[in-house]
């Protein structure tokens, strides 16, 4: 599959062509987008596209001057100027340098972009001899096998217990059932800030990850392991692989220790990463063969040992009892989220930050990471609480958190974006534009009538698909959830301090729709209207 990469300094167009553009079916994978030229020209460093799509107006160096310095330095990619502006000098500059096209970012549709970049793609195509395309049709099916064994392995952890042992997969798991014994060996590793800082995390990770296991069955399989023995590189959550390791003679631990350094040195010297392991206790399969129940075993032995690493990050080889780490309670985690979401919904900044920072208090002993970091996530869940871009952000790097000290930075960083945001949100307007204020004044007097972006757009005299973009960009949340946020401020003050009925107060809202109105108070308070009211009682 051919690759493509984007560059633009605006998040919300960053975000518009991560999520909005269907780039497969214009036969691409999307590699991220960059913020900036510098940022981008690293990222073409570690895996160069086919295809990049750069904005032109952007600091240091514009998208001009990048467009040339790739044309120069990489021949063979294809160049797109994405721009808001019109004006025939960018063209004819653009042209000039020799770029394939020249979109105007904001009057595209994602139909339209897809379609000018297959257009690419089908140039690109015609372009390459046999040996190329054969080259780019045996890595797709790399692709496709690494991801299937993605999906397998994902099912495997998320239904264990619920049925009963089956089968390994053959096409993967072959070899394996001529073994006598076997053991797993779990990699983690962290990766410089800039390694991954602008590209799509999921993308970026399912790249490295796939490369990095082929790269250790090969090395592990060349001779360390000897003629009878056998390697299944296995893709795990985050920054994890699971390498089971099969043979017929006996798997020692001075071995397996020394295959653990190989693998560790194999994964340093591929990229800069800084990587640590876990080795697996042996497993004597006698008369017994290879199944779903004992690679689980072997999966969860190494997730929980590199969990160990959250606490002790000066160790790179890691042994089985370390550390002892205790599961968080289900009612004390329900407590503890129960107290963060109650400020948050009510905007109560010292509330919250008394509440959150029993989140990054350290007990003994320590709690498992798993847990710790899972209720982090649903803490911020967008059907709980409606939140600014920045701290999503914020919320969009919990999985790359590896270690204690950095969970607590990132609880810092969080808890002041959020407590900034509550107390922007009790001030005037006065920082965001006079138009989006108009808007905000007239959401706040109408919010009872069905308030649609186009009469909003036609009082400031601005396109609808532009007047809506600025709104998130200056307010922090669309349009739509604004108007909700109002109408459910108002129904809770309705509910609280009036006999009004249910259905009355949806009315009084706006809302015809009665178990709609239900819902979507649910999820801005956590509470039915029922519950909410009975609560005032």
């Amino acid at each position: 599959m051919l690759k493509l990469l984007m560059v633009d300094d605006e998040q919300w167009i960053r975000e518009r062509f991560s999520e909005r553009i269907p780039w497969s079916e214009a036969g691409f994978a999307f590699l991220g987008a960059a913020s900036g030229a510098e940022e981008a020209i690293a990222m073409i460093e570690r895996n160069a596209p086919h295809v990049l799509l750069t904005d032109i107006t952007m600091p240091n160096m514009n998208g001009l001057e990048l467009a040339a310095y790739v044309r120069k330095r990489w021949p063979r990619i294809r160049i797109v100027i994405l721009t808001a502006y019109g004006e025939f000098e960018y063209a004819r500059q653009a042209i000039e340098l020799g770029v394939d096209n020249y979109l105007m970012k904001l009057a595209q549709t994602p139909e339209q972009i897809v379609e000018a970049c297959r257009k690419i793609a089908e140039s690109i195509e015609q372009e390459m001899d046999v040996d190329q395309k054969l080259a780019m049709r045996l890595e797709l099916e790399r692709e496709k096998d690494w991801l299937r064994k993605r999906q397998w392995t994902k099912r495997l952890l998320e239904v264990e217990g619920s049925v009963s042992p089956q089968p390994l997969p053959s096409e993967w798991f072959d070899d394996l059932q001529s073994a006598s014994y076997v053991a797993g060996l779990t990699l983690g590793w962290r990766m410089p800030d800039s390694f991954e800082q602008g590209a799509s995390f999921e993308e970026a990770l399912v790249q490295f990850q796939r490369q990095l296991g082929e790269a250790l069955e090969r090395r592990l399989d060349s001779g360390l392991l000897g003629n009878e023995s056998m390697v299944v590189a296995l893709p795990l959550p985050n920054r994890r692989l699971c390498l089971i390791i099969g043979s017929k003679r006996p798997l020692t631990a001075s071995k397996l220790k020394g295959v653990a350094m190989h693998a560790l040195e194999a994964l340093q010297s591929y990229a800069p990463a800084h990587a640590y392991i876990h080795v697996s206790a042996v497993r004597e399969l006698a008369k017994q063969r290879p199944d779903e129940k004992l690679l689980v075993q072997l999966i969860r032995e190494g997730l929980d040992g590199l969990a160990i690493y959250f606490y002790k990050p000066d160790t790179a080889l890691i042994g089985t009892q370390t550390v002892s780490l205790r599961r968080l309670d289900p009612d004390a985690g329900r407590e503890w989220m129960a107290a963060v979401v109650k400020a948050l919904q009510r905007g109560n900044a010292e509330a919250f930050r008394d509440s959150a920072w029993r989140m990054a208090e350290r007990t003994e002993p320590p709690i498992h990471p798993n847990d710790l970091l899972r209720l982090t996530k649903q803490l911020f869940q967008l059907a709980l609480v409606q939140l600014p871009d920045a701290v999503l952000a914020c919320v969009g790097e919990v999985d790359r958190l590896e270690t204690w000290e950095e969970f607590g930075r990132w609880w810092t960083t969080t808890i002041d974006a959020v407590v900034e945001w509550m107390n922007q949100r009790h001030q005037p307007l006065t920082a965001v534009r006079k138009e989006i204020q108009l808007m905000c004044r007239y959401i706040r007097e109408h919010y009872m009538e069905d308030v649609q972006v186009a009469e909003l757009a036609k009082l400031v005299h601005m396109h609808p698909s532009y007047a809506g973009q600025m709104f998130k960009q200056e307010i922090g949340e669309n349009l739509s959830d604004y108007v909700n946020r109002v109408r459910m401020e108002k129904a809770s003050e309705l509910l609280e301090n009036t006999t009004m009925k249910i259905y009355e107060v949806s009315g009084a809202v706006g809302i015809s729709d009665y178990r709609y109105f239900c819902k979507v108070f649910k999820g801005y308070t956590g509470f039915t209207p029922t519950q909410f009211k009975s609560r005032q009682g």
